[in-house]
């Protein structure tokens, strides 16, 4: 198999609801859409977001891709250039065919030629995986907050995450009550990096001593501050510590050794994810998988050592696939479809297409 064409898509979804946490806000998300084409016809699809901001326009993306990307992957075998180590030095660091976009689109590729969805492809033996609901709340009233964790909910979600951090600690209080009212199962909180960890400390013990008994606390304060991490896994035996969301590799690493975490948390590409993971593992920590486009991240974790849940946000974007990931009772059920599963919808593809 090798590729032999390629078509690009830029496209604006406008969110049902504002979206966002202590530190942003969004409306509306910016995806390009990538299709990698076999000699065969058979089709590889890739995904990339950006969050508020319009992305470039179609015209000048293309040129980009063919000037940075298009060189080395036309012509190529895609299990070949899926497993390729390069040495990123110089002038060629974040260039190239290393984006999540390629990447996925070539492991689909790599899938579909083998017959096998990617989780198994992956080493997965396991269909299914514990999911749990984002509200990512931060900015809606509680009425309308109230009812997202209804619709949470009634699609069988039981454990949720919602929003802190916010300068008011009762705003936060008044949030967990609801959030507990609602949702029986694990209760987890995510800050984004608001806090001190003197008001890290200050916050949860305050949220302990209200009775709400937190699963874990996400990204208290900011990303680099390992002592700090270790200080708030020794001082709050009560809560797991979730971060890494926001840290390369190397950042991981140095989480993992001042054991500074309770469970990793992983984002980004497919190599980096399962290089992380294997390193957790060997540090004996468990690993969550945040929000992923068009919950591919379920072949993902159904494939990882350790992985306690995947999340999931009810985003737009699954407007976009034929058959969406399916959830029940709390849980992802991993497409048995070749590669990841997801096929385009083209009405909707083109209903959303906006070249700029």
């Amino acid at each position: 198999m090798k590729i032999e064409d390629y078509q690009l898509h830029r496209l604006r979804l406008v969110l049902r609801e504002p979206i966002g946490d202590s530190q942003v806000r969004f409306e509306e998300h910016w995806m390009t859409v990538l299709e990698l084409v076999s000699e065969e016809g058979i089709t590889g699809t890739g995904f990339e977001i950006q969050q508020g901001m319009p992305t470039a326009s179609l015209a000048n993306q293309k040129d980009q891709f063919e000037y940075g990307s298009w060189p080395t992957i036309v012509g190529a075998d895609p299990i070949s250039l899926a497993l390729r180590i390069d040495r990123p030095r110089g002038g060629n660091v974040g260039i190239g065919y290393r984006s999540l976009m390629v990447e996925t689109a070539l492991w689909d590729l790599v899938g579909k030629r083998l017959g096998m969805p990617l989780f198994q492809l992956f080493g997965g033996t396991d269909s299914r995986v514990s999911a749990y609901a984002s509200t990512l709340d931060f900015h809606l009233s509680d009425q309308v907050f109230r009812k997202k964790l209804e619709r949470f909910y009634e699609l069988g979600f039981r454990s949720v995450k919602i929003k802190v951090g916010h300068p008011d600690l009762d705003w936060d209080l008044r949030r967990l009550k609801i959030a507990r009212e609602v949702m029986p199962g694990h209760l987890m909180v995510d800050a984004n990096e608001a806090w001190s960890v003197k008001e890290a400390i200050r916050r949860l013990h305050r949220f302990w001593d209200a009775g709400h008994d937190l699963f874990w606390v996400e990204d208290p304060i900011t990303r680099e501050d390992y002592p700090g991490y270790a200080q708030l896994c020794g001082a709050l035996p009560f809560v797991h510590i979730n971060t890494g969301e926001y840290l390369g590799y190397s950042g991981k690493r140095q989480l993992l050794e001042a054991h500074a975490v309770d469970v990793l948390n992983l984002h980004g590409s497919v190599a980096m994810t399962r290089d992380a993971a294997r390193l957790a593992a060997d540090y004996g920590v468990p690993v969550s998988l945040g929000n992923t486009i068009l919950e591919l991240g379920v072949h993902l974790a159904a494939s990882l050592p350790e992985c306690l849940y995947l999340e999931f946000s009810d985003l737009r974007w699954n407007d976009l696939a034929q058959q969406p990931v399916v959830f029940e009772e709390g849980d992802a059920l991993v497409p048995d479809r070749p590669g990841h599963g997801i096929e385009l919808n083209r009405e909707v593809l083109a209903r959303l297409s906006d070249p700029g």
